[in-house]
């Protein structure tokens, strides 16, 4: 496939946390996953489950500012998100709600200091000029109202937004909530933790935290519904022009599939039922499978959990109104689980049916020679190899993987920016504001020289040339050692291996909804 967009799902905290421009706390950090150990993943080793889990883990997300204890997780969705939702409608920044905040002051402090000279109807007629017409002329006609509505009808009760911490606790009470409400409504995340399975070439698992009683939680499961499985079949794709438009866009390329999403093994299903539910919570997806398990699926009894969408046709369960994460299950121990072991669940029969012809096909085309008996490199295997090794000029890497560098840049101050070549000339330096080990300033580079410091550690010079202009050579210089990773290219990482394994988790019969989910059952019948 030539053409194509990915979009990729991860699951956990992030998946979980809002959408609220005003009210972001948080923000993605995409540079854990390129420091990831290889856990459970021995360089060259070609093994059945190549291709069957993602190699893209530990993506997690970090605090952009101070968040205090029971206060809701948001973080921005993007761009696309924003436009596809309206957002690009006006809305108060963190700024906007301190001013807010120092407007209330001054407005308070105003009729503290004339209460004697002004009745309930002046006052009344002072604090509405004040909170639209003024509010509206510093803040903006858009503003101002979205203000002004946020604000409470007498300024008599506008001392409450001092003692509740400002306007934007006041204006929405739920956004923190008690450790009473939590323990009472929420479920804990964290009793369950990824690490190595214990399973050889089976990647990552999930691991008790603690000990964890039988019939009591490992974990909790939101499900994302996604009704027809038939959208993970993969299809070649070209691109179309919409005349009118003057944009082109992908259309299917023919008929024939060529493989199934990788997202197929991490979904459960079922064999009368085209549904698949893709688990949202943190650690969860990690839970691998064993015929002698210690944990079970089970459907949870969470007041909020939407069991009355057991009885709605499945093109209604993305209808508008049903599109949030409305499902939850829980995994649950069938015996105690003692802290640091591994968490297992039975995928079932046909799971396992289906793994057990995929090892038998994968060694009769090993022995054949149509699969390598060495694997590949990878550029999780390299950025292994060369966490602490110090990378040399000159080496050949593998095609079928690119360097890569964080690069946040500066002009030099001991040197000319433009060096005799015409080249620009730049130092390596950390985001004065931001993340520097974030995607956005994930560039290809090319080792120009290697510098070892007194200190041990090595830094490097590197040649990066703008996307926008690949004329225009620029030297970086002083760059370290962990702003340098390797990536797979498109296409080439294990999950695009042909003949990967695939198959969704089973969910046991006897908790599988009747009705209108059954719809396999109705077309087989």
């Amino acid at each position: 496939m030539d053409e194509g967009k990915v979009v990729t799902a991860i699951p956990g905290a992030g998946t979980l946390s809002g959408f609220n421009p005003k009210m972001t706390n948080a923000d993605w950090n995409h540079s854990a996953a390129y420091f990831r150990e290889a856990w459970n993943e021995p360089a060259g080793v070609a093994h059945p489950g190549r291709g069957a889990y993602s190699t893209y883990y530990q993506a997690s997300i970090y605090s952009t500012d101070e968040i205090p204890q029971g206060m809701e997780i948001f973080i921005s969705y993007g761009e696309n998100y924003e436009e596809e939702k309206g957002s690009d409608k006006a809305y108060l920044t963190k700024s906007d709600l301190e001013k807010v905040d120092l407007t209330v002051d001054k407005i308070i402090e105003f009729f503290d200091k004339h209460k004697e000279e002004l009745d309930e109807e002046s006052k009344h007629e002072v604090y509405q000029f004040l909170i639209r017409d003024v509010m509206q002329a510093a803040a903006g006609t858009e503003k101002g109202k979205i203000i002004s509505d946020m604000l409470p009808d007498s300024p008599d009760e506008l001392k409450e937004i001092r003692a509740t911490g400002g306007i934007l606790d006041f204006s929405h009470p739920t956004l923190v909530r008690s450790i009473e409400w939590l323990k009472k409504n929420g479920r804990c995340m964290d009793n369950i933790r990824p690490g190595p399975s214990t399973i050889p070439h089976a990647g990552r698992g999930a691991f008790a935290n603690r000990a964890i009683p039988e019939g009591g939680l490992v974990a909790p499961v939101p499900m994302i519904q996604i009704p027809d499985e038939e959208v993970l079949t993969m299809y070649d794709v070209k691109m179309k022009l919409d005349e009118d438009e003057g944009e082109e866009y992908q259309v299917r390329n023919g008929n024939e599939p060529f493989g199934t999403q990788l997202l197929l093994n991490y979904c459960f299903g079922h064999p009368e039922s085209s549904i698949l539910l893709f688990p949202a919570g943190a650690v969860a997806p990690f839970i691998n499978h064993s015929k002698k398990p210690n944990a079970k699926l089970v459907w949870s009894k969470h007041p909020d959990n939407q069991v009355h969408w057991f009885d709605l046709p499945l093109e209604d369960l993305i209808a508008e109104g049903n599109r949030y994460l409305g499902l939850m299950m829980e995994v649950v121990a069938t015996k105690e689980i003692k802290e640091g072991e591994e968490v297992f669940i039975d995928y079932g029969d046909l799971w396992q049916e289906a793994w057990d012809e995929h090892v038998k096909a994968w060694n009769k085309a090993k022995k054949d020679g149509s699969i390598p008996k060495k694997w590949p490199t990878r550029a999780l295997d390299l950025n292994n190899e060369y966490k602490k090794k110090p990378l040399k000029v000159g080496t050949t890497y593998p095609e079928n993987v690119q360097m890569k560098c964080f690069l946040v840049i500066s002009k030099p101050k001991d040197e000319e920016p433009i060096n005799e070549n015409g080249d620009k000339v730049r130092v390596w330096t950390y985001h004065k504001t931001k993340e520097t080990f974030d995607s956005s300033n994930l560039f290809d580079c090319t080792l120009v020289d290697a510098q070892k410091k007194k200190d041990g550690e090595y830094q490097y010079t590197v040649s990066w040339r703008s996307v926008t202009d690949p004329t225009q050579q620029t030297i970086v210089k002083q760059v370290p050692h962990k702003a340098i990773i390797f990536v797979d290219k498109p296409h080439t990482s294990d999950q695009f291996t042909l003949g990967a394994f695939r198959h969704y988790i089973q969910i046991a019969d006897d908790i599988f909804p009747e009705g209108p989910w059954r719809d396999a059952k109705e077309e087989d019948d």
